[in-house]
Parts: structure tokens; sequence; C-alpha cells
């Protein structure tokens, strides 16, 4: 082979090999080093992001014992939900054993670590912020209420605006207030047993409410 062509084939590659020895490594080394540093970004960002959603998360006691200053406020509120008792009457009506019902039903939440009926009231009722109606509707010709996917017992964050008017002159503290729900995460649901005993409870409190003349009550 001459040696002019050897020389060109020599030439040829000396720059790949320079390429693949020293720049490509390089390159490659360059390229790491901005994604460890993009994704160590990435996550400082989510975690200072869940650290603040945690800083203002609140419990349902925290607002209601501050109303004014959580008045028209976006917050989150982390609690245990429940339905709030209804007040029916008794009323004969075709094909419907609970007309004399109220269409609407209140859904509240309340402290997680608290029971509801020693909570000293401490509830917060819940309602749409889009058509500010209660989130619980009363299936036609039946006792039950429609209250979309919300599990009773159930705790959720819950996030939205609280509202709360002026309290009335010569009283201290507001008896208007409730929770405009944007939307919720379910954070952790109730234990089977929790769910059977809910279950009974309801049960025993509709067919004791029978028993009684002129109104019963929906626990």
């Amino acid at each position: 082979m001459p040696k002019q062509v050897r020389t060109g084939r020599r030439h040829l590659f000396l720059p790949l090999i320079v390429l693949f020895s020293f720049i490509l490594p390089l390159l490659l080394v360059i390229a790491g080093v901005v994604i460890f540093r993009t994704s160590n970004k990435f996550l400082q960002t989510v975690q200072e992001k869940e650290k603040e959603e945690a800083e203002v998360r609140l419990i349902p006691s925290q607002v209601l014992r501050n109303k004014s200053q959580y008045h028209e406020q976006r917050i989150t509120v982390r609690g245990r939900i429940d339905l709030s008792p209804v007040v029916c009457e008794k009323k004969e009506c075709p094909e419907d054993i609970c007309c004399g019902c109220p269409t609407e039903r209140d859904l509240v939440i309340y402290d997680a670590g608290s029971l509801l009926k020693s909570s000293g009231g401490e509830k917060l009722r819940l309602k749409d912020i889009f058509t500010n109606q209660a989130l619980c509707q009363r299936k036609t010709g039946s006792c039950d209420y429609l209250c979309d996917d919300w599990i009773k017992g159930a705790i959720y964050d819950v996030y939205g605006k609280f509202f709360s008017e002026p309290a009335p002159p010569g009283w201290q503290k507001s008896l208007n207030y409730y929770f405009l729900v944007e939307g919720k995460n379910l954070v952790k649901t109730i234990s089977l047993t929790e769910s059977f005993s809910s279950f009974i409870n309801d049960l025993k409190g509709k067919f004791s409410g029978f028993k009684t003349s002129g109104q019963f009550v929906l626990p």
C-alpha cells in the first residue's frame, strides 16, 4: 500500500480517536452533571412545596376558633367526614317514605383525633363552591342521600374558601359559617370494623325514628 494512502487514513482516524477518547466522555460527564443538578433542583422544589402545604394545612377547630381571620381565605383543612343529622316530618306520600325529609343534607368535617359527639360542636359545614349547595342531595323516593364519592368517617384534605358572616349585634360569634369546597384528597379511609359499626348505627337510627310520632331524625 502506498505510503501516502496510509498517511491519509491515519489522519482520518486521528480525529475519531480524539473524539471517542476525550471529547465524548467529557460531554457525557457534563450531561450527567446537568441531569443531576436538574433532578436535585426539582426534588428540592417538590419538597419545599410539600412543606409549604403542610405549614398552611389547618384542622377544623383552628378555623372555627378564628373565623374572622380565615374569612374568605383559601385554605386546606384536614379532618374526618361525617353526615349532619336531619329532622324529618312524617307525611303520607305515595312512593316516597321520606317525603318529609329535606332535599339537602350537610356534610361536615371535624378534627380527626376527636369524637364528634364530644367535640363540643366543633364541626365545619361543607358546601359546593360552584353551586353553594350542600354536598348531599336526597334520592327521590328514598331516605338515603347521595354525597358524590365522599366516604363517611374517612379523613380528607379539603381545599377551598372559608366563609363566615359577621356576628349579629350583641353576639360575639358568627352564626352562619361554612367551607366552600373546591377539591379534596383522601388521606385515610375507614377500617372494615368502623364501616360496619357506622352502618349498624345508621340503620338503628332510621328504624327507631319511625317509632315516634310527628317527627323523626336521621342520624
